[in-house]
């Protein structure tokens, strides 16, 4: 190499042996040999991308197309992929996406994706308020793609009906919500707590009794325990319309 051929030219002025710099002198940029530097290039280790790919995507009334995060052209697309734990912050960023939505059209049609872990109640109520709001001027669509639990399950149902679907192999988990968080104080203030969340779980078991045709006694006899449904069972019990299968 080129630094190997410098090193075997470069020779010690007081004892005549070679000169070969110590690991503390030797740098990522340059190699410093006697009085003289080197700058010698060196590849960057190749990693794996961290963060959201890129994608082209052509805006309307142009023929030029441009890179764009691969979520911001899904929004442009109105669709839109909901991956993560729904706390407060990912349901301001759902909802201001859907808001966004429905000012840049308010009658086309919205598709959702969901693949959630769980969620949140007073921040899935949210959303589910607004997808309501939103779906007396368009259809909104929903797909189950892996695992929705808890409210995931919820919002996956609240979609325009006859448009609810899911995967052949995804999971639906119906269960109560619990307290966001440990409650502390006097009894009286955990006691009011618990009142609360009793009520706000009463209230989705009514919406899940419109959203599925179900009863809610037979609801509440569900919500007992941890209630598991595949893809087919959820479409039997009125949670969604559809399964999609491959085309033949």
């Amino acid at each position: 190499t080129a630094l190997a051929l410098s090193l075997n030219n470069n020779y010690n002025n007081k004892n005549g042996r070679l000169y070969v710099p110590s690991s503390d002198q030797l740098s990522q940029k340059a190699v410093t040999i006697g009085s003289a530097q080197m700058s010698v290039t060196r590849r960057e280790t190749i990693k794996m991308p961290s963060q959201t790919p890129m994608v082209p995507w052509t805006p309307p009334g142009s023929d030029m197309p441009r890179f764009v995060d691969l979520y911001s052209a899904m929004y442009r697309d109105r669709t839109l992929m909901i991956n993560k734990f729904i706390d407060e912050e990912a349901a301001n960023e759902i909802i201001s996406i859907i808001l966004w939505m429905r000012q840049e059209d308010a009658r086309k049609d919205i598709s959702i994706y969901f693949n959630v872990p769980g969620a949140l109640i007073r921040p899935s109520l949210a959303i589910y308020d607004l997808l309501e709001q939103t779906k007396e001027n368009c259809d909104i669509e929903t797909v189950n793609l892996g695992l929705c639990t808890g409210m995931g399950a919820f919002l996956c149902a609240a979609g325009t009906k006859g448009r609810r679907s899911a995967m052949p192999n995804a999971r639906f988990l119906l269960q109560r919500t619990g307290l966001d968080q440990p409650v502390r104080g006097q009894a009286t203030d955990i006691v009011l707590e618990v009142k609360n969340i009793k009520m706000w779980n009463d209230r989705v078991e009514r919406e899940l009794s419109k959203l599925t045709g179900q009863p809610v006694e037979k609801i509440q006899t569900d919500l007992k325990r941890d209630f598991y449904l595949s893809s087919d069972e959820a479409v039997q019990y009125g949670l969604i319309d559809q399964v999609l299968l491959p085309a033949p």
